[in-house]
């Protein structure tokens, strides 16, 4: 009976998860979740933050960064603080999910072709992409792409080389047997 009180106690205090339910930066506001949709590119990034406070949704702000400049991504999103991301699976998603995984509570890679409202919709823009992501965080509806582990990472990237290097050999051995062609020294 008394562990069962202090279990409760320690729901009520810290939440299911461990987590403190107040925000240490509002400590008067209860269950402030930052939900941040990102529409990353080679060289800009465009955020969306929308705010939910107890049940509220409001559209916080949009900003965009140069890629070229992670440590000022790093300290926009520390400033957020607890802060969800989605990020669609693109070529070069990597770099910002390992920039911000160490301070997100949750990074979700959205599945390009399954979240079809981006892709099909006719007024596209940055900042509408950022939006629409954040929004469907918010309301954890992203379908989630896989993500591989840095082991698999490494293998591919192991395999891809080994691979970009066999066909250099093959095409230097073309050239070499074609240049003793021509001078007649086979």
């Amino acid at each position: 009976m008394e562990n069962k009180e202090v279990e409760r106690q320690r729901i009520a205090l810290l939440g299911i998860r461990g987590k403190p339910v107040l925000n240490p930066q509002f400590p008067h506001k209860e269950h402030v979740m930052h939900f941040v949709g990102v529409d990353l590119h080679k060289r800009t990034i465009s955020i969306c933050v929308i705010v939910q406070e107890d049940g509220k949704r409001l559209v916080r702000g949009r900003r965009s960064f140069r890629c070229a400049e992670p440590e000022s991504i790093r300290d926009y999103f520390s400033q957020l603080r607890p802060y969800q991301v989605a990020v669609e699976a693109t070529a070069s998603y990597e770099w910002f999910v390992r920039l911000v995984e160490p301070t997100a509570d949750r990074v979700v890679l959205a599945h390009p072709s399954k979240l079809r409202v981006i892709a099909e919709s006719t007024r596209k823009s940055d900042k509408l992409d950022a939006q629409v992501l954040a929004e469907f965080l918010a309301l954890d509806m992203i379908p989630e792409a896989w993500r591989p582990t840095p082991r698999v990472q490494e293998h591919r990237a192991l395999v891809r080389q080994r691979n970009y290097v066999r066909k250099r050999m093959a095409s230097v051995k073309t050239k070499i047997r074609n240049v003793i062609a021509n001078y007649n020294a086979d």
